[in-house]
Parts: structure tokens; sequence; C-alpha cells
């Protein structure tokens, strides 16, 4: 999960957003989503809310009372921590997911501003009892668990046509279909009173008052 380095201040209202909400203003980002029709769009983001959730609740089931990186352990997934710069061209990552071999990489200097921001009484109305790194682990477990199963990935399941040519249609997949189901993902997963894109506008507050060294 990276967020794109911008010093926008943080819209409070995002906090009390629903998901629905959050979830098409991360549609609206996508290069190729405002190719949808506006039906069509709502339709795509509950879709991923629904398969998000969906996908911990199976988990939770099959692992009961595991956490995050409990899951990962019993699903053979390492989870890796790096201080590596956080910092690519815009981008200021968090935590990813990597295929080849399959792995979750925690980046500790990305998550220090944040893990300094919430605290307190913010961290309590935004992550419940879960923390940064947890919210981080089962982001990106989703992505892993999207790879072992059978299902279209949810990034595949609207596309909306880029041209045509007659009866011929290029068509795309939609990328942050697949950030809204990990945020959902983490939600169900970690009991989280709100869904996880919150965190980057904290994010953003955070990297915005930071001093570099």
């Amino acid at each position: 999960m990276a967020l794109a380095a911008t010093k926008a201040p943080w819209p409070a209202e995002f906090v009390t957003a629903s998901p629905e909400t959050l979830g098409l203003i991360m549609l609206g980002a996508d290069p190729h989503a405002g190719r949808l029709e506006r039906p069509a769009q709502l339709a795509a983001v509950a879709d991923a809310l629904a398969d998000g959730t969906a996908t911990a609740r199976a988990l939770q089931e099959r692992f009961p009372g595991r956490t995050p990186c409990e899951l990962a352990h019993e699903l053979g997934l390492p989870v890796e921590t790096t201080d590596d710069d956080p910092m690519v061209g815009t981008l200021w990552r968090f935590a990813e997911y990597r295929p080849r071999p399959p792995r979750i990489v925690l980046y500790n200097r990305g998550l220090a501003p944040l893990e300094r921001t919430l605290t307190g009484s913010l961290a309590e109305e935004l992550l419940g009892q879960a923390t940064p790194r947890q919210v981080f682990v089962a982001h990106e477990l989703y992505h892993h668990a999207e790879t072992i199963r059978s299902d279209v990935p949810i990034a595949r399941r609207h596309r909306p046509t880029l041209f045509r040519i007659g009866n011929w249609h290029w068509r795309t997949g939609i990328v942050a279909l697949a950030e809204i189901a990990a945020g959902a993902f983490a939600q169900s997963l970690l009991d989280l009173p709100c869904h996880p894109k919150i965190l980057d506008y904290v994010a953003t507050r955070s990297l915005s008052n930071r001093t570099v060294a």
C-alpha cells in the first residue's frame, strides 16, 4: 500500500465517511474508472467492498482468532520489515505485497510518521484496538488471498471499454477496486471503526508536518 506524496490537508470529515463514499473517492482517482457509468461505478464499489469482507470472514472461519501476522503464517506467507527508503517517485510506501516469492514487506521508515501521529484518542477513533502495522499486514494479506484463489480478481470483474472497432472491444481492469477490497478486508478482519483509506489522509498530514533530517 502506497500513498501519493502530496501536501494536501487532511479533511476531518472523512473520518465519518462511509466505506462506500471512500470507495467512490478511490475509484474516482483511477485513470480508467471514469469510463464506467455512475450506476456501474456504484456496483463496482459495492462488489469490491463485499469481496473484501467475504474474504476476511472466510479466513476467520478457517483460522479463528488469528492476528493478521498469524494468518499470514498459516498461509505460508512471510512478513518482513525493511529500513529501505519508502519513497519511490511520488509514492510513499507503507507496505507492499511481493508475489515472487510471495511475501509482505513493511517499510519501517514509511510507517514511522503515521505511527507517531496515530496515538491516544485518534488511534482509538480510527483503529479501535488495532495497530497501523496490523492494518497494513491485513491489507496486503488480501492481495495474497486473491492470488491463491480461483475467482476472477476483483480488478478484472468490472472492465470499462477503452475503445472499440465494430464488435471488438478493448477493455481494461480497474486497479482501484483491489485497493477498495483490501481495505474492506482489513476493516472486517480487525473490526476497524472505518475503512482504512482514512489512513491515507492521516499520513498526508503526518508527512506534510515531518522535518527532513
